[in-house]
């Protein structure tokens, strides 16, 4: 029991600093110091930083992509109900872990992902630039490439808890609905 709340204090020191701080300023003693436990302790449970990093961000992308994937709208749907519940699990997701949400801002190029973290994160980004794809077909969505729509939604959401994290905004849940309308007008095919 006791192995299993130090490597939770861990995940746990890790997830807020790696969020505040960025990959490259967090140091494996500033994250044992926030955990109250050595460093040699870190260590019995990931060879090195770039490992610890990796299985954050790997948990926390499965664990977007798993929330999304329940109860996904059928095609049959539409595409405004699809965006509705990809934002609407976005939310979700940022409220049970402000932190974790760090883990989908970053590039798949940065320099300590490893190939599985880079797999985990293209799957994700194949599903939602999927939606994006069939809203351009059915002239629902913009016609900009799918990176950039999905730019415009994810970056602009994280940007705002951001804010809400800085203390910025203090309740964001009253402005959801108004941010949710405001994402789907900035994709809308206007024609």
């Amino acid at each position: 029991m006791e192995q299993e709340s130090k490597y939770q204090k861990i995940i746990e020191a890790s997830l807020v600093l790696f969020a505040d701080r960025g990959f490259d300023a967090t140091t494996i003693p500033m994250i044992a110091e926030k955990a109250d436990v050595g460093a040699g302790t870190i260590y019995r449970y990931f060879d090195s930083k770039e490992g610890l990093v990796n299985i954050l961000f790997q948990d926390s992308v499965k664990h977007f992509k798993e929330k999304i994937e329940e109860g996904y709208p059928e095609d049959s749907a539409g595409i405004h109900e699809q965006f509705q519940h990809i934002f609407r699990c976005l939310y979700k997701f940022s409220q049970e872990n402000i932190h974790a949400l760090y883990f989908l801002e970053i590039d798949k190029t940065s320099h300590y992902l490893n190939e599985t973290s880079r797999a985990v994160l293209n799957d994700l980004l194949d599903f939602i630039y999927l939606f994006f794809e069939k809203g351009k077909e059915r002239g629902i969505i913009r016609s900009l490439p799918s990176h950039i729509l999905s730019a415009m939604v994810f970056g602009s959401f994280v940007h705002i808890q951001k804010l809400v994290r800085a203390g910025e905004i203090e309740d964001p849940s009253g402005l959801m609905k108004e941010i949710e309308a405001c994402s789907w007008h900035a994709i809308k095919h206007r024609g």
